[in-house]
């Protein structure tokens, strides 16, 4: 099974961009290269006194992606064969930089349960 892995970081900066500004969310961009579905998701964390008074607001930033493990098949029911992870983190710059780093160890955990097999 071949999956693409993530650029690195080279060779991130080795591609120039032809059409307009560069776009935020390079982390994202990348795992949708790689063939990740992503999603973003927001919500505010509301903390209120007895008396209903507004104490505080946490922001929380979920992203989720999947991916088929078979490239070019077409989707089972349920949810076999299919990768999927979270991240959470407080802005989304850093919940993709999360996301994307679970990505980078779901590829090393298949590699390493393909290894597993064959032997």
């Amino acid at each position: 099974m071949a999956t693409r892995a993530l650029p690195s970081q080279r060779q991130r900066l080795r591609r120039e961009r032809r059409h307009g500004a560069i776009l935020d969310q390079t982390d994202r961009r990348d795992l949708e290269r790689a063939g990740w579905r992503t999603t973003l998701e927001f919500r505010e964390n509301n903390t209120r006194a007895r008396d209903g008074r507004l104490l505080h607001v946490e922001q929380v930033w979920y992203a989720e992606a999947e991916r088929d493990r078979r490239p070019g098949a077409v989707r089972a029911q349920g949810a076999r064969g299919v990768d999927v992870i979270a991240a959470v983190a407080g802005d989304p710059d850093e919940v993709w930089s999360k996301l994307r780093l679970e990505a980078e160890l779901a590829d090393v955990r298949r590699s390493g349960d393909g290894a597993a097999r064959a032997s």
